[in-house]
């Protein structure tokens, strides 16, 4: 099988399960094998046959190509293989509402971030994040936009390092935020509400910093 329909748009590019499965299975990296969890890729990295689909694709995009007989990667494949290939911090957000789910996959490193969506026909949209923009914030704006489009939507944040995760809840409030998280100990779910964008913000920094300060 070749690899999928891809769509370009002036914001994203498109790249079938295939090609990411190239590019993680390029890398090789314990990062990248997370990556390929967090994207439920795993399989198809490890595949002896998909990956060859994927280059092969890559190739006919022009996003690789071919230098004394070594695969050079290159153009927008370039920073989706470094990210993947050297995250520091996964964050999956499921944007909720009528009972349908979208999801967008946040892959941070230094200095490449991506956001991922997957699409129809086993796409995944891929759009780089600006590197003016921190991640919070970043993460932020996804949850505005979600529901300023769907004013009575929610969204769960699942950040994710290599043998740990924080989960965060988050619902509108009136005019403001109510967000909801997991705590050691406590049998149910401890929420706070009456947040304003700042604080939300800041409740989505806090989820980040616990895994990324931990040993």
């Amino acid at each position: 099988m070749t690899d999928q329909t891809t769509e370009k748009s002036a914001d994203a590019i498109g790249f079938g399960y295939a090609e990411i499965a190239y590019l993680l299975k390029r890398m090789s990296t314990p990062e990248a094998e997370m990556s390929a969890r967090v994207l439920r890729l795993t399989e198809e990295m490890h595949s002896d046959v998909l990956p060859v689909a994927g280059v092969s694709s890559l190739l006919g995009r022009g996003f690789a190509t071919v230098v004394d007989e070594e695969i050079e990667v290159e153009e927008a494949a370039l920073p989706v293989a470094y990210a993947l290939g050297r995250a520091t911090l996964w964050t999956e957000i499921t944007l909720i509402h009528d009972e349908i789910a979208d999801t967008v996959v946040h892959v941070e490193s230094d200095p490449v971030s991506l956001l991922m969506q997957p699409r129809t026909l086993l796409t995944w949209f891929v759009f780089a994040q600006d590197p003016d923009v921190s991640g919070p914030d970043a993460e932020l704006e996804i949850v505005q936009e979600h529901v300023r489009q769907h004013p009575a939507g929610t969204a769960m944040l699942r950040a994710r390092v290599d043998g740990a995760e924080s989960l965060l809840l988050v619902r509108p409030d009136g005019t403001k935020w109510a967000v909801g998280t997991v705590v050691e100990g406590e049998p149910d779910v401890v929420e706070r509400t009456g947040l304003t964008d700042h604080e939300l913000r800041d409740a989505i920094a806090e989820l980040r910093t616990t895994l990324t300060s931990l040993p």
